[in-house]
């Protein structure tokens, strides 16, 4: 089942050769350009950016029991970083 209106942009990595199966498929191939139209890598790079900064930097090290929550708050920081009052709108969500 496909996943409705997304589209997943990758590398030219063979490991996605199987997405293609289950949902839209961009390749952007890096030896030729980082970005064709829409289609590129640019905003995961980032996001992966951000991650190893908070690894390197804050966390220093990922147990693989709490990896997914150092993850998911990377996720939350990420998606809230345009927000003005992003603790406001946790706390807001929390009683909600």
């Amino acid at each position: 089942m496909e996943p409705a209106g997304s589209l997943l942009m990758t590398d030219e990595w063979k490991g996605y050769g199987g997405v293609k199966n289950f949902m839209q498929h961009a390749v952007i191939n890096h030896s030729t350009a980082y970005a064709e139209g829409s289609v590129h890598t640019n905003t995961i790079e980032g996001f992966w950016s951000l991650l190893k900064r908070a690894w390197y930097g804050s966390h220093h090290h990922y147990g693989v029991p709490y990896t997914l929550l150092y993850v998911a708050e990377a996720c939350w920081k990420y998606n809230e970083r345009k927000n003005v009052d992003p603790f406001g709108g946790f706390i807001r969500g929390c009683f909600a």
